[in-house]
């Protein structure tokens, strides 16, 4: 049995590992000129995106952060309007990896024909991979770094 020192350790690191990339997502964004707000309520949205010029659009924005590879993609997340998923890889490398999602179409260019068509995706609407391979890692770089899909609506 796990003592409680050593589930709070394992708790403290995994929330670590969340808040680091919601902080790194939003420091790429303020260096390319966006402002963040973090809201007070974690309701699905971790941070806010928005121009100090036009507070008329802010983009809601779903941080899911690992140490290493992988991701784990939900339908209902995308039932906030104008919600965008980043998805932080590395997040404690020296070179983390960002890859950004506008919508489902995207998520599911990154699922490929295979994984969107599954019974995960189609019926409980989730999916969920830890160790991706090769096929997974190529489609997932159409994705990388593609912070116009925030900005672009500011």
């Amino acid at each position: 049995m796990q003592s409680l020192a050593s589930r709070l350790r394992g708790e403290t690191v995994s929330g670590l590992v969340g808040k680091a990339g919601e902080a790194l997502v939003a420091a790429e964004l303020l260096r390319r000129g966006a402002h963040v707000a973090y809201p007070a309520y974690d309701g699905g949205i971790d941070l806010l995106a928005y121009s100090e010029l036009n507070f008329k659009k802010v983009v809601p924005i779903q941080v899911k952060t690992r140490a290493d590879t992988g991701y784990n993609f939900q339908k209902s997340w995308f039932k906030i309007e104008g919600l965008v998923l980043v998805q932080v890889w590395h997040v404690t490398a020296e070179t983390p990896h960002c890859y950004i999602f506008q919508n489902l179409a995207d998520v599911e260019d990154a699922l490929g024909t295979t994984h969107s068509k599954s019974p995960s995706w189609v019926v409980r609407g989730s999916y969920n991979v830890t160790e991706p391979g090769q096929d997974i890692l190529d489609r997932m770089q159409g994705h990388q770094d593609r912070w116009e899909r925030i900005l672009d609506q500011l």
